[in-house]
């Protein structure tokens, strides 16, 4: 059975922890449903660092948190971008060098 595309529904158990900082801290519950391939590939690259998800979870919300914008940039591809990528696909307006070299020749580097 292909179950690709599945979302996994995760759900967070509430806790009290103490920051030296803010004081107490309480955790809420809540839920969040995310792609199964996604999951499976991140948890993968959070047990690599010790995290459990609700760990990295928390990093990502703490970061947020602390700079008011989502760690990282979120873009439009250009319409120059499109359409390299079209002229790609149709295999149309591109160039294939033999060697690094004739690239960078070409490029004038």
């Amino acid at each position: 059975m292909d179950l690709s595309g599945v979302a996994h529904k995760l759900t967070f158990v509430p806790r009290l922890v103490y920051n030296n900082q803010k004081g107490l801290i309480v955790k809420i519950q809540t839920s969040v449903r995310v792609e199964d391939i996604f999951y499976k590939d991140a948890k993968v690259v959070f047990n690599k660092f010790g995290l459990s998800f609700a760990d990295a979870v928390n990093i990502f919300l703490a970061k947020v948190s602390m700079e008011k914008a989502i760690p990282f940039d979120l873009s439009i591809p250009s319409d120059e971008l499109e359409g390299r990528v079209e002229n790609i696909k149709a295999d149309k307006n591109k160039e294939v060098y033999k060697t690094a070299n004739e690239l960078f020749e070409d490029l004038g580097i």
